[in-house]
């Protein structure tokens, strides 16, 4: 699965649950820029626990 972010072509390998959109598959580095937004839960996708600390 790609990252839903705009010109990323990187896989996915966490779920964003956001709480004012739609939740959101995307790659580590979009995962760590979006998961510090104040309510943004981030969780690893199943079998990319490893790719997520």
């Amino acid at each position: 699965m790609e990252c839903s972010e705009p010109d990323c072509d990187r896989e996915a390998a966490v779920e964003l649950d956001i709480p004012w959109d739609e939740n959101r598959v995307v790659c580590p580095p979009h995962a760590r820029v979006l998961g510090r937004q104040d309510g943004v839960v981030a969780l690893p996708l199943d079998g990319k626990e490893g790719e997520w600390p």
